[in-house]
């Protein structure tokens, strides 16, 4: 099993079942809240769409049970050295507490960082919400276990010397700007960063998707609990920003997630870091496992095995769900099996509304009126309408590959 620099998709349970012991340096996850919100996201490169729910039918009892599983398996592949950070909300963080307590050790909780933002007011009365929690546990209180109170500072050595003149630093601001304090000592380098960390969320023009975390908030996580060639460990990979920041810092890196879009949208920024291609490991392939994805989910899987992309902007009932990548001819997706006459006739009118002569229909099988519709079209009106099955689509990914 191939443990640094690869991408895992799947259920991240059961790809930690097969990890061995002791491996990791340091693990951060940002999982799913427990904010009983869905979000549809689209990202900003118009390629991509995922649908995810953060929604725990089973009430608090069942999410905290399903995180503990997960964690249990992070303490045992971390290191004796190794630290683990857990990012969470006031919806459950206190629960959440208290069950990585039990697995961790309440000694070994290293701090309750604040991470404070600013985001608009949302009207509601009641003080406003502008801070999230990250637990910081180190597996054991080892001395030798790895914590860099001058790393994660990000000082330069020019800066480091002036440091040590003649000025106490009592604190930075949030672009990292020393503070001076009046008084007085020669010896004296600065006054480490507490728990409370004030920095920025994603700028909105730059976000993928809504739970996006800022790469400065990762990079003093990695550079505090890390070192160089180190690996750093992310089952919650969403975007990669974990990822990506672990590469920048010359650390190794491992990532699991069970999206499938998200995988490919990790690798693709992960390219731009390390002018390589990615590996993705565990891509669905099994007819059933699609037959279950989310809508979106299933729609961006096939037009992406497809080298296609998504429209702009998802219009719903317009018959159209992305395009062929060199030609642009129309796609549209049916997750469904027995795909009859009255898609195809509504496809050929969406082909026409947008002055086209070609196109593509996917789905799990074809009524013999489906196919005898397509022919008709293309000998009286001129449209060509392909039928492709799912099988077809999956078949020409596992070709390519």
């Amino acid at each position: 099993m191939k443990l640094e620099n690869v991408i895992y998709c799947g259920e991240n349970l059961d790809w930690m079942k097969k990890m061995p012991d002791g491996f990791v340096d340091l693990c951060y996850i940002d999982p799913p809240f427990f904010s009983n919100k869905q979000y549809e996201v689209i990202f900003h490169d118009g390629e991509e769409i995922r649908c995810f729910e953060d929604r725990w039918k089973g009430g608090i009892e069942h999410y905290v049970d399903w995180m503990k599983g997960r964690v249990f398996e992070i303490h045992r592949i971390l290191k004796k050295t190794g630290s683990f950070y857990l990012h969470c909300d006031w919806h459950a963080s206190h629960y959440l507490k208290v069950m990585v307590d039990h697995i961790f050790g309440i000694k070994n909780l290293r701090n309750e960082i604040v991470w404070h933002y600013r985001k608009w007011p949302s009207g509601n009365r009641q003080f406003q919400r502008n801070h999230d929690s990250i637990l910081f546990y180190s597996k054991t209180e080892a001395p030798q276990r790895t914590f860099s109170q001058v790393d994660f500072m990000e000082r330069s050595k020019s800066t480091l010397k002036r440091f040590a003149k003649s000025t106490i630093v009592s604190g930075y601001d949030e672009t990292g700007k020393r503070i001076p304090s009046k008084t007085k000592d020669t010896e004296s380098r600065g006054v480490p960063r507490d728990d409370v960390w004030t920095i920025s969320r994603v700028a909105p023009v730059k976000q993928l998707f809504p739970t996006q975390k800022p790469e400065k908030l990762l990079s003093r996580i990695i550079r505090a609990s890390s070192n160089v060639g180190d690996l750093v460990f992310d089952p919650f990979c969403g975007c990669g920003t974990t990822l990506v920041v672990a590469e920048m810092l010359k650390r190794k890196w491992l990532g699991i997630d069970v999206s499938p879009t998200a995988c490919r949208l990790m690798r693709r920024r992960l390219s731009t870091v390390t002018h390589k291609t990615v590996q993705i490991i565990g891509v669905r392939y099994d007819l059933e496992e699609l037959k279950a994805f989310k809508p979106f989910e299933f729609q961006n899987w096939v037009i992406g095995s497809l080298g296609g992309t998504m429209p702009e902007k998802k219009v719903r009932d317009m018959g159209i769900d992305g395009y062929t990548f060199m030609t642009r001819d129309p796609i549209q997706v049916k997750q469904s099996e027995h795909v009859g006459r009255v898609t195809v006739d509504k496809f050929e009118t969406a082909i026409r509304r947008i002055k086209r002569n070609k196109g593509l229909i996917v789905g799990f099988s074809f009524t013999k009126d489906a196919y005898e519709e397509v022919a008709r079209v293309k000998t009286q009106n001129g449209l060509d309408i392909s039928l492709m099955t799912v099988e077809e689509v999956r078949d020409q990914l596992r070709s390519s590959k």
